[in-house]
């Protein structure tokens, strides 16, 4: 921005040696101009490339350049008052880079700023303001001034489309990164299915629902038979691979309402929605047993095999969370005592 003001301020320069070369005005505005204008944003650039402007509150120095621009334009409003015109219209578009990062507080003190600077110029130069010349060069020269104040704003549009640009470019980033995060935050980090803490939620949640509409549910609590020999056996990568793989046999044997989580270590819990009695939500969790049970597990180790032991229970009306699964984890126990590598509906 500060190298923008620099061009522009030379083209304003050399707008005005045309008009001084047309007659309108003296060389002496156009190198007190030249000097004063090209100086100050050189000035500016200077300070911002040696990096001392890393020092100040506002490190692009947004204000200062505004306002020192603001200044010079309306002085030499007063000192060449045959182009009051010209030196207004620049000061307007001077003002349009406050646009970039000025707050609403700062925004009206700027707007108050600039009235009564411009209004002080103006009554200091009152009975002393001319019309342009309308001869033919006069005509060009101003047509060139006004095409040079349409390309300054068009810089300044451009500006804002890039800075558009970026900030939609950084909400999507935003918006991936808090889905990344969430995903993170409900979701176990080996097996990818939800974690102990989101499913307790989404279970309160399905409880209201079925206290709502009477619709039952159930939940399956779920552990795989000697998994501690598994490690023990054939190491923990292999033990990993087999839970990742075992939510993956797992989640295809049930329905796509129902939901799978890891309730800790190789204990997982099933929410089953609706079952419609007891031994819809036994028949679900057979499945899953099943499934477990004649995969083909050598896949991932020579010699590995895994079964299930399922505990299963069912919502009723005047149950706690801690009830139902506290249900379903008796019931899971009552599968491991009888043998394993089956699916027992809790009492």
């Amino acid at each position: 921005m500060t190298l923008l003001s620099v061009a522009n301020t030379s083209l304003q320069a050399v707008v005005i040696a045309l008009f001084a070369w047309a007659g309108e005005v003296s060389w002496t505005i156009v190198w007190q101009f030249l000097l004063v204008g090209t100086g100050s944003s050189v000035a500016f650039a200077l300070i911002i490339w040696r990096g001392w402007n890393l020092r100040a509150r506002d490190p692009g120095l947004l204000l200062p350049q505004i306002a020192v621009s603001i200044v010079f334009q309306l002085a030499f409003l007063v000192l060449a008052p045959r182009l009051w015109l010209v030196f207004l219209v620049a000061v307007l578009v001077t003002y349009n880079f406050a646009m970039m990062s000025f707050s609403t507080r700062q925004f009206t003190f700027a707007w108050l700023f600039v009235g009564a600077a411009t209004g002080l110029a103006l009554f200091a130069g009152r009975g002393r303001f001319e019309h342009l010349g309308t001869s033919d060069v006069s005509i060009a020269i101003l047509w060139l001034f006004f095409f040079f104040c349409i390309r300054q704003l068009t810089a300044i549009g451009m500006q804002f489309s890039s800075l558009r640009t970026q900030l939609s470019e950084k909400n999507r980033q935003l918006g991936a990164s808090l889905e990344r995060i969430q995903e993170l935050a409900c979701h176990d980090d080996l097996t990818g299915v939800l974690n102990r803490r989101s499913f307790m939620q989404l279970l309160a949640d399905e409880r209201s629902r079925a206290q709502r509409t009477s619709q039952p549910f159930g939940v399956a609590l779920l552990d795989i038979d000697h998994f501690k020999t598994v490690n023990d056996r054939f190491g923990h990568l292999v033990g990993d691979a087999a839970l990742k793989e075992f939510c993956a046999v797992a989640a295809a044997a049930v329905r796509t309402t129902d939901r799978l989580a890891r309730f800790g270590g190789e204990e997982f819990i099933l929410l089953l929605t609706p079952a419609s009695g007891d031994d819809a939500a036994l028949v679900a969790t057979e499945r899953v047993r099943e499934a477990v049970a004649t995969h083909d597990w050598e896949c991932i180790a020579p010699g590995l095999a895994l079964t299930v032991s399922a505990g299963v229970g069912t919502f009723r009306m005047d149950d706690t969370i801690e009830q139902l699964v506290d249900r379903a984890d008796k019931a899971l126990y009552a599968a491991k005592a009888g043998g394993r590598n089956r699916a027992v509906m809790g009492g």
